[in-house]
């Protein structure tokens, strides 16, 4: 499941596409320094944020499958009142709203404004209206990405964009605009 959310956020921008269009910086060591730069959700949010949000600390993933991605920074942890198919995650990336609007498996997009700040809310076409919600805001680095995937049916209880907006709203104000 991990992974899945994991691979799901990565979706999200424009990293690792062959697509023309999508901003990609000069060099490696642009892209390292870029990387570097980025706010980083896996020490940078509270941890009483994380417990007010009913979010399992010990589950905190960085990366995918513990591997930094270039371009990104990620942190994953899973729901600790919903079984392990019930994942958030939260990422900074140099990527921009304009460049998570091109891809063309994002869909559904609806403009939206999360604790002061514009954004964009979207699904990816493989996963259900009940299944994903992802939420996306710019900043000066390319911008912020917030993400819940829910593919248990026990669990289906809760709109995937009404948790992801909850969990947005608490942590949104602490990353850099």
């Amino acid at each position: 499941m991990l992974t899945t959310v994991l691979c799901g956020a990565l979706a999200v921008g424009g990293c690792s596409t062959t697509e023309t269009g999508n901003a990609q910086p000069s060099s490696t060591t642009d892209l390292s320094a870029a990387t570097a730069a980025l706010w980083d959700p896996c020490s940078q949010i509270p941890d009483s944020t994380l417990r007010s949000l009913d979010i399992d600390l010990a589950s905190k993933r960085s990366g995918i499958l513990g591997a930094e991605e270039p371009g990104w920074k990620i942190c994953l942890w899973e729901e600790a009142d919903f079984p392990p198919n019930y994942g958030i995650s939260v990422a900074t990336t140099i990527y921009t709203v304009d460049q998570v609007r091109a891809k063309p498996n994002n869909v559904d997009f609806k403009d939206i404004t999360v604790a002061g700040r514009s954004g964009v809310q979207f699904r990816q076409s493989n996963y259900d209206v009940d299944e994903e919600c992802n939420l996306v805001f710019p900043t000066a680095s390319g911008s912020a990405q917030f993400g819940v995937i829910n593919t248990t049916s026990k669990s289906k209880s809760m709109a995937p964009c009404d948790r992801i907006r909850k969990v947005a709203e608490a942590i949104l104000q602490d990353i850099p605009k």
